[in-house]
């Protein structure tokens, strides 16, 4: 006697047989098991692509500063310049500056080139308004680049570029990198936080401002209480933005991602956490101050 358990066939119509519960069962675990394994692998292409359009732009951006240096004498772009405002599309004024963005427009003629494509709030830097210019998330190595000039008589703080002569090492040393963007914003985007003219600071404690005084100006990744950039995260003020970041952000833990980075000869690349902190004792739970101990492995101050 058979049992009534006893396997039985597909029904068969028209001489198509169907599946069964159990064998539709088993297809519907292996779609699901093939986009388990397959979505992480489309995210991780993804953030490839954005990473590379990144870099193409980081590129671009670069012929544009070194053009822009030879109709000006060989002479680096200022991070920011306060002879002509920052307009809005509608032409009121936006800001009472032009940051770098800005000035090396008549050679890029595309200010959304300013944007990283993994840039956080991508939706409202794109939207007008030339938002981009300023919070597109490129920050010049202005504190190497250039040298402190005291104030105008409107009190801001004027920077005079190097000459690219000045630079003794052109292919080894930062010219811009992946940066904050926007660090803050409020729900309806109506206070924006971001530091001035698009710019990042070097991951030490001391650097050249006014190239004598290396305490006066601390606004590098470690040496502040409030600074999250000592932990490697999305930084509080001036530190790199290392979007390309395939393990999230974990306090006091270095990311195994990285930047892209630009450098003075022209050529782009994108680098890890460490190479941009090389030839320093930086340590990422921000203990001490961060000193270059290896001029030769650092990246940052042109004249060594």
């Amino acid at each position: 006697m058979k049992s009534k358990f006893a396997y039985r066939p597909a029904r068969v119509e028209n001489g198509v047989r169907g599946f069964t519960l159990i064998e539709l069962l088993v297809v519907i675990a292996i779609i699901a098991i093939l986009a388990a394994i397959l979505f992480p692998v489309f995210a991780q292409a993804r953030e490839q692509a954005r990473k590379t359009a990144c870099l193409s732009n980081s590129k671009q951006l670069t012929t544009a500063i070194l053009m822009y240096g030879q109709d000006y004498d060989e002479t680096f772009v200022p991070f920011v310049a306060f002879q002509e405002p920052l307009l809005r599309d509608n032409g009121t004024v936006y800001r009472n500056y032009s940051p770098w963005t800005a000035l090396i427009q008549p050679y890029v003629k595309n200010k959304f080139l300013t944007v990283c494509p993994d840039e956080a709030q991508l939706s409202f830097v794109m939207s007008g308004n030339n938002r981009s210019l300023l919070y597109g998330g490129y920050g010049l190595n202005y504190g190497y680049l250039s040298r402190y000039a005291g104030s105008d008589p409107y009190g801001n703080d004027l920077w005079i570029p190097l000459k690219f002569a000045a630079v003794n090492r052109p292919a080894q040393v930062v010219l811009f990198l992946d940066s904050v963007g926007v660090d803050y914003a409020t729900a309806d985007h109506q206070y924006v936080w971001v530091p001035v003219g698009t710019t990042v600071d070097p991951p030490i404690n001391c650097y050249a401002y006014a190239n004598t005084d290396c305490d006066s100006y601390s606004n590098g990744w470690t040496g502040q209480a409030n600074d999250y950039t000592k932990y490697y995260d999305f930084p509080g003020y001036g530190g790199a933005s290392f979007r390309h970041n395939s393990t999230g952000y974990q306090s006091g833990v270095i990311p195994q991602g990285g930047a892209n980075v630009a450098f003075v000869d022209g050529h782009s690349k994108y680098q890890k956490v460490g190479a941009l902190v090389a030839g320093t004792n930086f340590q990422p739970d921000g203990s001490g101050n961060a000193k270059v101990i290896d001029t030769n492995a650092y990246e940052w101050d042109p004249s060594y």
